[in-house]
């Protein structure tokens, strides 16, 4: 799991096991920012995990202003397998790359850069190469969309204007899913009403161009505002819904959103996932306010999450 780095953790990401021991991942230097590792973690946005058991993690190098970057970390082997940075025109300079996607079906890494809005963008990396192209930026799909409610309530995710108010920043494109057959990729803006999708196969293709990305983009689904998606293995989407403090789907039948599970604890519901045991996890900020004073424990205000799980109605792919 990577860790929230508006709140400057000690640790960018972590490793928590079943009895809910707290550990560094990859390593202790790495996790930690350490100079002195070979590849030291700047700022953990979203991790993968593949089916050879590789986790691919995204580090967009916004606490420390660094490049951004995708690294492969082999568990079984302990180390490195591969290190692939971001740079322009594939990022730009308000760029704030925020979720992965990394192909079963060919060397492409996917990423969603939700940049300052008007700028957001999709990323594909070609991991053989270590070439990486912007596609659709600034294209409305993939753009907050303002009349969507999201209101800033203290929940951590928001900054502050210069009139002392409010705003909760990078609510563009996010959450990147596929199907487990890899026909369709998914994506959806944080402030948006709607899942869309393109063709997995014209991803894929040598020549991909802007305009054929435009012609195949499809409105798939509606849904309330949400930072995280997942899919399971018969297409249904899970969908964390932030105005609603809750957990849905989106039938892949029907294509419409159903709450399955609500708790006032979920603030922000983020980072859904299918586990090894058939079960969907996710965390949550679980305080929507708290004191401006620093906790007992050294900690800043504001810093309660809770991981969660709940049965989904299919099992997924474990690591998506």
């Amino acid at each position: 799991m990577g860790v929230n780095q508006s709140e400057k953790p000690q640790m960018r990401a972590v490793r928590i096991s079943h009895s809910g021991e707290v550990s560094p991942f990859p390593n202790e230097k790495m996790s930690r920012g350490d100079v002195t590792s070979p590849i030291p973690l700047d700022a953990i946005e979203a991790l993968q995990s593949d089916a050879a058991g590789v986790v691919w993690l995204l580090d967009n190098g916004r606490r420390s202003e660094l490049p951004p970057k995708v690294i492969a970390w082999n568990p079984i082997k302990s180390g490195v397998q591969q290190v692939c940075y971001l740079s322009p025109p594939a990022v730009v300079p308000g760029s704030f790359v925020a979720d992965v996607y990394v192909d079963a079906f060919s060397p492409l890494v996917l990423i969603s850069d939700p940049a300052n809005g008007t700028d957001a963008a999709l990323i594909i990396l070609d991991r053989s190469t270590g070439i990486s192209r912007r596609f659709l930026q600034g294209h409305a799909a993939l753009q907050p969309d303002n009349s969507v409610p999201l209101k800033a309530t203290r929940t951590g995710q928001e900054t502050r204007r210069l009139d002392g108010s409010f705003t909760v920043p990078h609510c563009g494109i996010r959450p990147l899913i596929m199907d487990r057959k890899g026909q369709w990729l998914y994506f959806a803006a944080v402030q948006s009403k709607a899942v869309y999708r393109l063709p997995g196969a014209l991803l894929r293709t040598p020549d991909l161009t802007e305009d054929k990305l435009v012609k195949a983009l499809e409105r798939y689904a509606e849904k309330p505002a949400a930072a995280s998606l997942t899919i399971d293995n018969k297409n249904n989407i899970y969908v964390g819904d932030i105005a609603g403090r809750s957990i849905g789907v989106i039938d892949a039948e029907k294509r419409n959103y159903t709450p399955i599970t609500s708790d006032p604890r979920l603030v922000w519901p983020d980072g859904l996932c299918f586990g090894q045991d058939g079960k969907l996890y996710f965390y949550s900020r679980t305080q929507a306010t708290v004191s401006t004073t620093t906790s007992q424990d050294g900690r800043p205000p504001g810093t309660e999450h809770s991981m969660f799980r709940i049965k989904p109605l299919a099992p997924g792919q474990p690591g998506n």
